[in-house]
Parts: structure tokens; sequence; C-alpha cells
């Protein structure tokens, strides 16, 4: 509950100013996944560059469109509720990493990571039985350009990496809290994060 005369840090918090957009996509390049940072009041930080491929088709459809949506005010209501970091399955099938971004207790933003693929993309053929149910749903007519735009959508394996991953995605989460109130480039975000978590980028 906020104190008399203390602001509610969720009408004072922005993430679009500073460098935070531009480090924002500099990170999904660098990690290899499509990143989603937004306030609680759904204030988007910046349109993702990572959204190519399978993703940028589906939502091409309006019914892929509606779905994406429903799929992420659902993990977003379920980040306010709860306020725990988890791992979820959209509904077409890519993981989603979902981390709650809090100061002094209150949430004030969200962090997804997504667009990741939970088996080996180099067997098609399970490609193809994960989303074969996408494509009949979306009436999706070109399937060969829809599978092989998968080449560089990343996979993530059950267990270490999916765990190891999620720490990375909430230790960012806070350095972008931090940069809410005190601007820092990406060369001092990077050198911080890398100290502190030494494996950060060799998933």
């Amino acid at each position: 509950m906020t104190g008399a005369g203390q602001k509610n840090v969720n009408s004072t918090v922005r993430f679009t100013h500073g460098h935070i957009p531009e480090i924002l996509k500099k990170l999904e390049r660098f990690l290899g996944v499509a990143l989603s940072l937004r306030s609680t009041t759904g204030e988007v930080v910046c349109k993702t560059d990572y959204f190519y491929g399978p993703c940028s088709i589906i939502r091409g459809t309006e019914r892929g469109r509606q779905r994406c949506r429903k799929t992420y005010r659902n993990i977003e209501d379920r980040l306010l509720r709860r306020k725990t970091p988890f791992v979820n399955v959209c509904y077409a099938g890519f993981l989603i990493f979902a981390v709650p971004l809090e100061i002094r207790g209150e949430m004030i933003g969200t962090l997804l990571g997504s667009q990741i693929l939970p088996i080996e993309k180099d067997k098609n053929f399970d490609i193809e039985a994960l989303f074969g149910h996408t494509c009949a749903a979306l009436n999706l007519t070109n399937t060969d350009e829809f599978y092989r735009s998968f080449a560089r959508v990343r996979t993530l394996k059950p267990d270490l990496q999916r765990i190891t991953f999620l720490q990375y995605l909430e230790e960012i989460g806070r350095h972008f809290v931090s940069m809410a109130f005190a601007d820092k480039s990406w060369e001092l975000f990077l050198k911080e994060i890398q100290q502190e978590t030494p494996q950060f980028g060799r998933l």
C-alpha cells in the first residue's frame, strides 16, 4: 500500500526513455529471442525487431493476431496476480518466458521472452507435428514458407537451459527497473550484467 504523501511508483516509472529501447533491441539480437517490455499500464517500450519468421506470419492473419493478443493478456494477468516468473507455451506452440518487474513490492511492468522453440528445429517432422494445427487453424496456404521461417528461431531445451534463461530475464528486468530511474548505456548495461552473470549470452 502506498504511504501518505508517497507517489505510486507505477505512475512515475517509464521504460520508453533514455537507452532502454535501444538496449532492448540489442538484447534481442544478442540473445536470439523476441523481447517484449511494457509497463503495467500497457505502455509498450518499442516494437520488437525479432518477431520475424513464424510469429510475423501468424500475426499477419486476423485470427492469429487475436490469439496472440489473448495469450499475452492472459500471461500479464497471471503476472499481476502472482508476481512470480514462469514459463508458458503459447497457443501456437512457442515458449514464452514471463518476468514481473517490481520495485518496493509494487509491480511496475512485465518482461517477456518469446518465439522460442521447445524442440530441436532440425527435426522437421517434429516441427510440422507441433505446428501443423496452427497452419490448419489459420488457413495458412504457403506452409513451406512458414516452416522455412523457423531457420533462425532459437531452441531452449528443458530443465537447465530454460531455468537459466528465466534467471537471465529476471536479472535483465532488475537492470531495466534501475534504468527507469538512472540512465545507463548499452556498454555499461552489458558490463554489469556480464559481471553478475558470467554465462550471460552463452546459452
